[in-house]
């Protein structure tokens, strides 16, 4: 039987495959980690609804779920082509990016927003601690 070697890039390659997977059947079985964890919407709540929205090009639908769903294609065409633009530009664009999911979150949350919502009791962490304080 011959012996099957992997190399440095063929390890990386496997690693994020099985990463990858993983948070697909979290995301799957669970749903989003943070909300799971925490019992609050993460910034980007609401954004795989607007990815598919924006596919059945309900575009109304689409920014209701995340205003910021456009970025998904504009981000899509900057990886594509992230090697014929200034390097400079795209550490630029993600932090624009960051800085724009953080404004959008911080006013979605404070304004009650259906999708965005904070109820800490529905997290794990809160369940774990009223376990916890209950065996005490």
């Amino acid at each position: 039987m011959k012996k099957i070697e992997l190399n440095e890039k063929n390890k990386k390659l496997i690693l994020k495959v099985l990463i990858f997977t993983f948070i697909a059947l979290f995301y799957v079985f669970a749903g989003c980690p943070v909300r799971w964890l925490t019992g609050i919407c993460c910034p980007s709540c609401g954004m795989s609804r607007a990815a598919f929205s924006l596919l059945r090009l309900d575009f109304s639908s689409a920014v209701y779920y995340h205003p910021l769903v456009f970025c998904l294609p504009a981000g899509a065409v900057v990886y594509f082509f992230r090697k014929h633009m200034p390097e400079k530009l795209i550490p630029i664009l993600f932090w624009l990016f960051i800085a724009a999911l953080t404004v959008v979150y911080v006013i979605r949350i404070s304004s009650g927003h259906e999708v965005v919502y904070a109820d800490f009791s529905a997290g794990i962490i809160y369940k774990i601690f009223i376990f916890i304080k209950g065996c005490v």
